[in-house]
């Protein structure tokens, strides 16, 4: 990218932002702070003035690669110390599509242009055919995963993916990571309904069997873009995940997920199924 780095913005807003404070940057549409300034607090409104500012240049980057990205007329709003008065809006399925792209660009942009194109003529291609907002958003994120998947080998994928998961808020690991991983592709609505079991045995650590249903992101019933559960577990370890034996279901998938550290890093963008 051109200018100042989307991992730039995010660090500039970061340092604006305090743990508790009067004012919040919000969206003049919906009386919400959208992403990135979503749960952030401000001391000042000449800060959450610089805020919103900073937070428009982000939005608009990422505009670049998805004319769609909703523009918000971003306002300052005072609330009490202390409060939340100002209502939080939810994780939506677009701002997290965006969101995981956002990083991933970033990365892709610096080192593997070529892979980046991909993307892009891959998501151009599917904007003819559909103007459903969530649809396209759902198409960058699995030309993502096709794309990383067909031209980087699973070494450099790794290191991708970590990179891009280390450019987004890290998320604390908990002693299930793969639950609280897909708990959260729930929430932002990228699958209905998940079950986990564990494993007794599997790639690497942790094996868990995670079935999700209704899982939006899907490339046919034979490849299944994983890079969000992928780029979830990172967030939260930092260890590279592996997904295996993935079986399709009558409305969703089953998967064999693991986190697998030093073991060759398999199944991190597609897994294909061959039943």
């Amino acid at each position: 990218m051109v200018g100042r780095t989307l991992a730039d913005i995010r660090d500039r807003l970061s340092e604006l932002s305090v743990a508790i404070g009067p004012y919040r940057v919000v969206s003049a549409k919906t009386g919400t702070p959208p992403f990135p300034v979503s749960g952030m607090q401000f001391p000042d409104r000449e800060t959450a003035a610089e805020a919103a500012s900073v937070a428009t240049a982000y939005r608009s980057a990422l505009r670049r690669y998805d004319p769609r990205v909703t523009v918000h007329g971003l306002i300052v709003c005072e609330a009490p110390w202390g409060t939340d008065a100002v209502r939080t809006a939810p994780s939506s399925l677009p701002e997290y599509c965006h969101t995981v792209a956002g990083s991933l660009f970033e990365v892709l942009s610096g080192r593997h242009r070529s892979v980046e194109q991909a993307v892009i003529d891959s998501y151009l291609e599917a904007a003819e055919e559909t103007e459903n907002r969530e649809r396209l958003c759902l198409a960058m994120l699995e030309s993502m995963a096709t794309a990383i998947a067909d031209n980087l080998d699973p070494e450099v994928q790794a290191d991708t993916l970590r990179e891009a998961a280390g450019q987004l808020p890290r998320k604390p690991s908990g002693p299930e990571p793969v639950r609280d991983a897909v708990a959260d592709l729930e929430t932002a609505g990228l699958v209905d309904q998940t079950a986990i079991e564990p494993a007794a045995v599997g790639p690497g650590r942790c094996a868990r069997y995670i079935t999700l249903q209704n899982y939006r992101p899907t490339l046919s019933d034979l490849r299944c873009p994983v890079l969000p559960i992928a780029v979830e577990l990172l967030r939260r370890t930092s260890i590279t995940p592996q997904m295996a034996q993935a079986e399709r279901t009558a409305d969703g998938w089953r998967l064999l997920v693991s986190l697998a550290g030093d073991q060759p890093a398999e199944g991190l963008s597609v897994v294909t199924t061959t039943a």
